[in-house]
C-alpha cells in the first residue's frame, strides 16, 4: 500500500512539473535569443521576415489540391542601419540559389538592381567577395539606401561551417555589412 502511495505521489508531481518543463526554452531557442541579444548589442536592428524560395521543389510551390503558394523561407534579417541615407546608392536584394545569375555566382535577383555603376564587373566582385564569407545561414543581402541587412537562418556555425560563439558570428556579419555600407559610400564620393 505504501509502494502505491508512493507511485501516485510521483505521477501527480509529474503532471504537475511536465507542463512547467515543456514551456522551458530549448537548446536552439536559446541559441537564437543570444544570435539576437549579441546583434542587438552590435548595433543592428533584428526583425524576422520571409523572403522567396528561389529553388523550391515543385510541391513546394502547389498544394495537394492544385492551388498556387508562394513557396517562401522563414527567416530573420540583421539590419545595419545606416547613419544617414546614401542618395543613390546600389539598390539590391541577392538571394542564395542553385542557379547562377548574371550578377554573382550562387546568387540570384527578383528585380534588377538599380544604381549599380558602371562598369559593374569590379563592384560585383567586391560585392561577392562580401557576401560569400557571410557566416550562419545567410540565404539573403539586402542593400538599400538606408540600410544593408543578412538575411538568414540563424545557425551557430561560420562561413567555413565550423561552431561560433554569438558574438563571433555577429560580429562578422556587421564587418561585412559595414564594408557594402562603406563601398556605397564611396561609390557615392565618387559620382
Amino acid at each position: 500500500m505504501r509502494r502505491l502511495a508512493w507511485i501516485v505521489v510521483a505521477l501527480v508531481l509529474a503532471l504537475a512539473i511536465g507542463p512547467l518543463l515543456w514551456l522551458l526554452p530549448s537548446k536552439r531557442d536559446k541559441r537564437i535569443g543570444e544570435l539576437r541579444a549579441a546583434a542587438r548589442r552590435a548595433g543592428l536592428v533584428v526583425e524576422t521576415t520571409a523572403v522567396p524560395k528561389i529553388d523550391a521543389a515543385a510541391e513546394e510551390q502547389v498544394s495537394s489540391g492544385g492551388a498556387p503558394r508562394a513557396a517562401r523561407i522563414d527567416c530573420a534579417a540583421y539590419r545595419l542601419l545606416l547613419p544617414k541615407p546614401l542618395l543613390g546608392a546600389p539598390c539590391w536584394r541577392l538571394l542564395k540559389a542553385e542557379r547562377e545569375n548574371r550578377y554573382l555566382a550562387g546568387w540570384t535577383t527578383l528585380r534588377p538592381p538599380r544604381n549599380v555603376p558602371t562598369p559593374s564587373e569590379d563592384y560585383w566582385r567586391r560585392i561577392g567577395d562580401l557576401v560569400d564569407g557571410l557566416p550562419g545561414g545567410c540565404v539573403g543581402v539586402d542593400a538599400s539606401e538606408g540600410a544593408v541587412a543578412w538575411l538568414g537562418i540563424e545557425r551557430p556555425t561560420d562561413a567555413s561551417g565550423e561552431t561560433s560563439s554569438a558574438e563571433a558570428l555577429v560580429d562578422e556579419v556587421r564587418v561585412r555589412l559595414q564594408a557594402i555600407a562603406d563601398l556605397h559610400g564611396a561609390l557615392g564620393k565618387a559620382r
